[in-house]
């Protein structure tokens, strides 16, 4: 067995919620609002509870061979051709996508924390320690996300009161202003971001112990990080308006900036950036491990360990390569992006649910009549 490290329920849920709010908690607020302006808090709702839905038809994807994870589980259903390629996607988006969240790590570094740093030595640091983490293994990797968890809700939390005497209402009226077309490419978009992302856990499902509360558990994961994105887009309108929050790529930091109580607490974004870079690594280092557990699992490989450090070069020369500056990420990838989502998020485990039903009733159908 490739992997032999075992996750407990909680700690699954502890990666669920970090993966959930991931890179979105600076970037969620201005994607969405982007789409549905004012009325994004009404998309966000709306993206939470269909989210629910997309979490659904991973654990109902991975019921269907609780032993196999999601490469495994299509060479058996699809056959060792077809299998391949629909495995071969799945890896190219992993690498991708673990790409993406280091360029992000860079220009948000190289724009907001450290100006004067080259993004390329930003990169570095962060593949290092996405290394370090997939050394120490699966399990070290569970428990070091249920050490976080509560210190991350906690500085979300005190973000979220300490701007509590900026809010104004009126940045959210009038309500379905535009209709509700905006409101709904906005809840396409939360859907997408991030919830179609968390595939991923499909190739972690079969490494959870079986108790019978985890798929409650995983729903309710799932829920309080989309919630808890919910409540910083909606703190984000009603503080910064919708202009503003739009137009501010990492909109939640900016708002940490303007947190002043009494001349006493103040320049509290350290905490906010502390918080994001904890979550862009966890989701980071799960796509950097589905990646090299698959392509074990593809070319049968007895270790994944091996596959590390090649994979880490790629990654920080992808992370480069992904796109020349953050504008062109902003204008080009993300429009493509919410499509590719939408595939490997729901149109291929729906249609991997699909051959697999039909191969059963075919294989019932001529087993009685013989």
């Amino acid at each position: 067995m490739v992997e032999k490290g075992r996750l407990t329920v909680r700690q699954l849920a502890a990666l669920m919620f970090l993966c959930t709010i991931g890179e979105q908690i600076l970037v969620f607020p201005a994607m969405i609002t982007s789409f549905a302006h004012e009325d994004a808090w009404i998309s966000a709702l709306l993206g939470v509870a269909g989210g629910m839905g997309i979490l659904s038809i991973f654990l109902v994807a991975y019921k269907l061979h609780p032993k196999l994870n999601l490469i495994e589980n299509a060479l058996r259903t699809f056959g060792p051709w077809i299998g391949a390629l629909f495995s071969c996607f799945y890896l190219f988006y992993f690498l991708i996508g673990t790409s993406t969240f280091v360029r992000e790590i860079g220009d948000f570094m190289s724009t907001q924390i450290l100006p004067e740093s080259p993004l390329l030595v930003v990169h570095l640091l962060f593949v290092i320690s996405l290394v370090w983490g997939l050394i120490c293994g699966l399990e070290c990797i569970a428990r070091s996300a249920e050490l976080w968890l509560p210190l991350i809700v906690l500085f979300l939390l005190i973000l979220t009161i300490c701007l509590l005497p900026h809010i104004k209402l009126d940045n959210i009226q009038p309500v379905l202003a535009q209709g509700i077309a905006a409101p709904f490419r906005g809840f396409i978009a939360v859907l997408t971001y991030p919830y179609c992302e968390l595939c991923i856990f499909m190739m972690l499902f079969p490494y959870a112990k079986k108790e019978p509360h985890l798929e409650k558990d995983i729903l309710l994961a799932g829920l309080i990080g989309g919630l808890m994105l919910t409540l910083t887009l909606t703190i984000c309108l009603l503080v910064m308006g919708p202009f503003m929050t739009q137009h501010h790529w990492f909109a939640s930091f900016q708002l940490s900036l303007k947190i002043n109580i009494g001349n006493f607490l103040q320049r509290i974004e350290a905490f906010m950036a502390s918080v994001w870079i904890i979550a862009v690594f966890f989701k980071s280092i799960l796509f950097f491990y589905s990646f090299i557990l698959g392509v074990a699992h593809l070319f049968r490989l007895s270790n994944y360990r091996s596959l590390i450090l090649p994979a880490a070069l790629l990654i920080l020369a992808m992370s480069i390569l992904v796109a020349p500056d953050e504008v062109f990420y902003l204008k080009v990838i993300i429009p493509y992006w919410i499509n590719w989502d939408l595939t490997c998020g729901i149109a291929l485990p729906v249609l991997l649910i699909l051959v697999h039903k039909l191969k059963s009733r075919v294989s019932k159908l001529e087993r009685y009549n013989r």
